[in-house]
């Protein structure tokens, strides 16, 4: 959590009109609101050490369907090397859902994968 957190801090560095949202929200981190107040852009902070190159990042359910139902509204950002300012970058993916060719299903699937053919 320390390190979505400097990234957030970051993000919020170079875009100050964005807003954080309370601890432990589960389909974005910060949002963006109009003259009347009203959100129009959701952001989910993805934050690491590395390179997007090197290492993935997912989003769970509820951020998926978030950015399934706002669609163009709804942004990932993923920050590479948040933990150096020297060489950090925000890379800035807009209706990542619409973009997606694949989705990849990992070891965490095992869990409720079955090993016998269904009756």
């Amino acid at each position: 959590m320390k390190i979505e957190e400097q990234a957030i801090e970051q993000i919020i560095k170079l875009e100050p009109t964005l807003c954080r949202t309370p601890e432990g929200n589960p389909g974005y981190d910060l949002y963006e609101k109009d003259s009347s107040g009203k959100p129009i852009r959701w952001i989910e902070v993805k934050s690491m050490t590395g390179s997007l190159a090197n290492r993935p990042v997912g989003l769970s359910r509820v951020q998926f369907e978030y950015a399934r139902e706002r669609g163009p509204a709804y942004w990932l950002y993923v920050v590479e090397h948040a933990t150096d300012l020297a060489q950090s970058r925000i890379l800035r993916i807009q209706d990542p859902v619409a973009h997606a060719r694949t989705f990849t299903f990992d070891r965490g699937w095992i869990e409720i994968a079955r090993s016998e053919p269904p009756a």
